[in-house]
């Protein structure tokens, strides 16, 4: 199985890489890995939504993986998850791609701009492809941002707009493309801090760091393999 891991910092897979068997590097942004009976090729995208559009775009225009796995720590916007624990978004959204209006902000669907069924949204959301491929990881619904939410006023509005339980500024970038290009893909998010009025003293990223390694160690080695 041949199997791509996106991440937009090299933080955020460090840990995982160093269980894995290094091949080499195909270019700057990616380096190749095996794992057991599995090629593991991961790709460090930088910060945000752009870069990741950009450089994913690359590398499945010119590669084949039978699957995706788009890796990082996210903000929680509910107390309901644990610092630490690992969720599996399962659906997300660009969460300020829109309009404002001077008492509201219009989603490009509610403004009329674009159409919620529009290939790859459904109902406005986009998808993973394949929910039910892992299993063990509570499933969530994500937005994608392009500031990480930081002020009581901005987080109030995005909790009152979005039915979203994590915030990241990749996921829906991953999910947009590998729906376009036909590949598989999954996100797994590791709960790093509460998205609330910027206080990193409560943050706890070693924690998460850790916990997202197991996480994907785990599903890798669950993973079917590929008949060729």
């Amino acid at each position: 199985m041949k199997i791509l891991i996106v991440a937009a910092t090299w933080l955020e897979v460090s840990i995982f890489a160093d269980e894995l068997e290094f091949v080499g590097e195909t270019s700057q942004m990616v380096k190749k890995y095996r794992f057991e009976d599995s090629e593991i090729d991961i790709l460090v995208t930088g910060i945000g939504l752009t870069f990741t559009t950009f450089h994913l775009t690359n590398v499945l225009k010119s590669q084949n993986y039978n699957l995706v796995i788009n890796a990082g720590i996210a903000g929680s916007l509910t107390k309901e998850l644990e610092i630490g624990e690992v969720v599996s978004v399962v659906s997300d959204e660009f969460g300020d791609l829109g309009i404002e209006k001077e008492e509201d902000f219009l989603t490009l669907f509610e403004s009329g701009f674009m159409d919620s069924g529009e290939y790859p949204f459904t109902n406005g959301l986009l998808r993973t492809t394949d929910a039910n491929m892992i299993t063990g990881f509570r499933k969530v619904r994500g937005i994608t941002v392009n500031k990480s939410h930081g002020r009581n006023d901005s987080i109030s509005e995005i909790k009152t707009k979005f039915p979203a339980q994590v915030e990241s500024m990749e996921g829906a970038a991953v999910f947009y493309v590998c729906n376009w290009l036909g590949v598989d893909c999954l996100q797994l998010r590791a709960i790093s801090n509460y998205v609330e009025p910027r206080e990193t003293a409560f943050w706890n990223i070693p924690l998460a760091l850790e916990k997202l390694s197991e996480s994907v160690l785990g599903v890798l080695r669950k993973l079917p393999v590929a008949v060729a």
